[in-house]
């Protein structure tokens, strides 16, 4: 029986050279300057919908053909990935905004923005790959990573520290890397009323107003696929916690991650709900829709809370596993502990003991909050999306 690992490495020898030469066949398509692909993970998510929103509200569709490649129909024009229409844009468009990487199809007259999907604290790119025990899987690493620096055209960030931490994890020439702003973090300047009215029409109901909304937001762990599922089960199922938000009159909004989702069904009580990427998909938004309503974040590793710094609200650390994801995957910024301006917990009953002195003290850790902000944003305004729209217009 021939080993999975081998299997997997012939797959992915056989998709990097069909990449590439696609990407050698792209080279000798004339290019729609018009034409505008949107790429995201989830569909019709992150970075790239709030440019396309931007794009939409400024007209910018009148003058581009603005299109999603997705692999399930979105409430936008679209394609779906893998389609003949969709090697169609792939070989004609001239413009490719992403979030998770740029299509290694992509050729050189072809111009590639990548969003990314947020600040790295955890391992990435380079720093991630370089320790890998397998050398097959270690050098195919490399090589796209090769591919990827020399693919992109422009990567967007948010300071120069942060040009300087990608600029490293990627290999990328520096000088690509601008500091632009995060666009979904536009929407967290939005009055705070429409988060909540986001929020009660992806949960359908009108009882939120006078709750204090914590959202829980867990990380993926790779190496350990039920370990991020049993963190969250551990919560929901202390009956200790259960009175304890309901004592609080709080409301816990639960959203697993992507990769995490199947092991959960939605789940709308009157204190605690577990939120999925189908109910955003189908009332058409992200999390940083509302994310402006929300009184506390919990989460762990997640690269959110460095967006939530621009709210300067509490953010409470939920880290049961922290030695073992130190060992396993690892931090770019590090100690820890330096880097998270907030409570932390390592069971559920300090989880309760932090998220009560945050419920009772929320400025406490206004000063490291901000000091934190300054680092990580050049900018602390709503224009991000402007900024990047600017860009496709300026080149």
């Amino acid at each position: 029986m021939v080993p999975h690992s081998l299997v997997n490495d012939i797959r992915l020898l056989v998709y990097d050279i069909a990449t590439l030469a696609f990407s050698t066949l792209s080279r000798f398509v004339p290019k729609n300057d018009h034409k505008i692909l949107f790429f995201s993970a989830p569909d019709f998510s992150d970075n790239a919908k709030y440019v396309y929103d931007r794009m939409l509200e400024s007209g910018l569709d009148k003058t581009y053909r603005l299109t999603w490649c997705v692999y399930s129909p979105v409430r936008a024009n679209h394609v779906i990935r893998r389609s003949r229409e969709y090697i169609h844009h792939a070989l004609t468009a001239k413009y490719i905004v992403s979030t998770h990487g740029t299509p290694a199809w992509k050729s050189r007259n072809q111009v590639s923005l990548e969003l990314w999907h947020g600040l790295p604290l955890k391992t990435i790119g380079h720093f991630a790959d370089m320790d890998h025990p397998n050398a097959v899987a270690r050098l195919s690493a490399a090589q796209r990573l090769r591919r990827f620096a020399n693919s992109v055209d422009y990567l967007i960030t948010t300071s120069e520290f942060e040009r300087l931490i990608f600029s490293s994890a990627f290999l990328i020439d520096p000088g690509k890397i601008l500091v632009l702003g995060q666009p979904r973090c536009d929407a967290l300047y939005r009055p705070r009323d429409s988060g909540i009215n986001v929020l009660c029409r992806i949960l359908g109901r009108n009882d939120i107003a006078g709750k204090r909304i914590l959202l829980y937001l867990p990380t993926f762990r790779e190496y350990d696929a039920d370990a991020s599922c049993n963190i969250l089960e551990e919560i929901l199922a202390s009956e200790k916690f259960c009175r304890f938000v309901g004592d609080e009159n709080l409301l816990f909004i639960c959203k697993p991650h992507s990769h995490d989702e199947n092991a959960f069904q939605a789940y709308n009580g009157e204190h605690i709900y577990i939120l999925l990427n189908d109910d955003l998909r189908k009332a058409g938004n992200t999390i940083y829709d509302f994310l402006n309503a929300v009184d506390i974040l919990v989460t762990d590793y997640s690269s959110v809370y460095f967006d939530f710094l621009h709210l300067n609200r509490p953010i409470v650390f939920h880290v049961p596993d922290i030695e073992e994801y130190q060992k396993q995957r690892g931090f770019i910024l590090e100690p820890f502990r330096d880097w998270a301006p907030g409570e932390t917990s390592t069971n559920v009953d300090e989880l309760i003991g932090a998220l009560t002195n945050t419920l009772a003290d929320p400025d406490r850790w206004e000063s490291e909050r901000i000091r934190l902000r300054g680092l990580l944003f050049k900018y602390i305004d709503n224009l991000a999306s402007e900024r990047v729209c600017r860009l496709i217009g300026q080149h």
